[in-house]
């Protein structure tokens, strides 16, 4: 009886989920797009790239004008020192930094600041980690003050207990919610949209989905960095509850684990023409695949291959990549090992205290992805480039084309607006205006190509332009 009344529920939620849609925020509301947690080290790029954005016209889309900018955190001094910083960056750039931007005083230990944040903004930016310790605040805080949200977490069991707890009030509120809109997700969502929809152009359906990552330039967030080490120390609590609703619909559970085995996760696999190897964000990435598979309508017999490059230049010398990938999965098995034991745990926590990095902006994220039809036919390709290191600078520039993508779909003239409650960026941003996140994305200096697609063998290949997928 108690199985039969949560599935009633749960289908009560997700029906409510598809009727819902975005509202337009209401009361006065002085900044269109406020950064909280901007102090830290990806919370400052996201704050810089979405002052570039706000500033710079770019390539398909004009500056608005109508945009005003917040950052936020709990001490004015460091706030207005990160500001500093990034007029300064802007200015050796070439770029102008005369806009105005504003600066809100909250803390997520203090509910009423958060909540005046949340009603002086359209779109709230959180970049506070771990979200498991800091996060819940903001997301509190928009649901009840109708502010849209952003984030750049990878904590799945966070966003799972925060679905449980607010999904259904944010609903009723029209509020949407976007976390997972950094590195750790965003591309491979893009990505597996582009080549799904291309094969369905072609008649046939997603059967498996192959995702090469590369990057030039790596770094890591502090708070990424202490959300591992709580994870392996058992310091995150349960998350979830009897009567929670799923992350993902249960009929993906095959794609998941067949993605997420020891085999398929660590050992190197030759594909896309190199050796590739463990990805370690795809404990993250392969989850929200899945979710936003059902969302998209793929067929949840799929497959998905999520790997890293060790290498960008496979040659016979070095096994197409097999070395290079061989010593990374070395080194992770090492690192693996010696951070079970309490004092590296103990050396690492006293090393990040000080730690501090803003990232490469002259790094690079890559993917290669590819789709294979059901019947093995078909296949569809891409590729996409993304400026900066994945961890910092370009997790700044996946966060802010979400958010001004949200910020246009929202807007009192929108047409075409997201449904209300958590969803991932993508999925929530695919039912908006053709080419919006794409756009968002090519202004901050994305590169993607357009989708391959080779109906079957021998026939000639065909190019569809990746805006129209999205």
């Amino acid at each position: 009886q108690a199985r039969i009344v949560a599935s009633l529920s749960l289908k009560m939620v997700t029906t409510a989920a598809a009727d819902a849609t975005a509202s337009t925020p209401l009361g006065n509301r002085p900044h269109s797009i406020a950064i909280f947690g901007c102090t830290g080290n990806a919370g400052r790029v996201v704050a810089y790239q979405v002052i570039k954005s706000a500033t710079q016209k770019g390539p398909v889309s004009s500056n608005n004008d109508d945009v005003h900018i917040a950052l936020s955190g709990r001490n004015r001094k460091k706030v207005e020192k990160v500001l500093e910083g990034i007029r300064d960056e802007l200015c050796s750039e070439g770029i102008s930094n005369d806009i105005n931007v504003g600066i809100v005083i909250a803390d997520s230990t203090d509910e009423e600041s958060m909540l005046k944040l949340a009603k002086s903004t359209t779109i709230l930016v959180s970049c506070a980690g771990p979200y498991v310790r800091y996060g819940e605040a903001a997301v509190k805080a928009c649901v009840e003050g109708g502010a849209h949200y952003v984030d750049i977490t990878g904590e799945v069991a966070f966003v799972e207990r925060m679905i449980a707890d607010y999904g259904e009030k944010a609903e009723e509120n029209g509020v949407v919610l976007c976390p997972f809109s950094g590195y750790d997700c965003v591309p491979g969502e893009l990505g597996m949209l582009f080549v799904g929809k291309a094969l369905e152009m072609e008649g046939s359906e997603l059967g498996k989905l192959v995702l090469n990552f590369g990057a030039k330039g790596l770094a890591f967030p502090r708070g990424t960095l202490e959300s591992l080490l709580d994870g392996v120390e058992g310091k995150v609590p349960p998350q979830r509850r009897d009567g929670d609703p799923e992350f993902y619909p249960k009929e993906y559970r095959a794609t998941a684990k067949g993605a997420l085995s020891i085999s398929s996760f660590l050992l190197p696999k030759y594909q896309l023409g190199l050796f590739v190897g463990p990805n370690v964000m795809s404990v993250v990435n392969v989850p929200v695949l899945c979710r936003s598979a059902s969302k998209f309508g793929f067929s949840s017999g799929m497959t998905i291959s999520d790997k890293q490059a060790i290498t960008t230049k496979p040659s016979f010398f070095n096994g197409y990549g097999l070395i290079e990938t061989s010593l990374y999965i070395a080194s992770l098995l090492v690192g693996g090992l010696a951070i079970v034991f309490p004092p590296t745990r103990g050396y690492v926590r006293r090393y990040i205290q000080g730690y501090s990095f803003n990232g490469d902006a002259s790094g690079k994220t890559f993917l290669h992805v590819q789709g294979l039809s059901s019947n093995g036919k078909t296949t569809a390709t891409a590729k996409c480039m993304f400026p900066g290191d994945p961890g910092i600078y370009a997790t700044g520039l996946f966060a802010a084309s979400v958010a001004n993508s949200l910020f246009e779909a929202t807007s009192s003239d929108s047409k075409h607006r997201p449904p209300a409650g958590f969803h991932s960026p993508v999925a929530a941003l695919s039912s908006c205006r053709q080419g919006l996140l794409f756009d968002k994305l090519v202004d901050l200096g994305a590169e993607i190509s357009k989708v391959e697609v080779i109906p079957e063998e021998g026939v000639a290949a065909k190019e569809i332009d990746a805006r129209k997928l999205q």
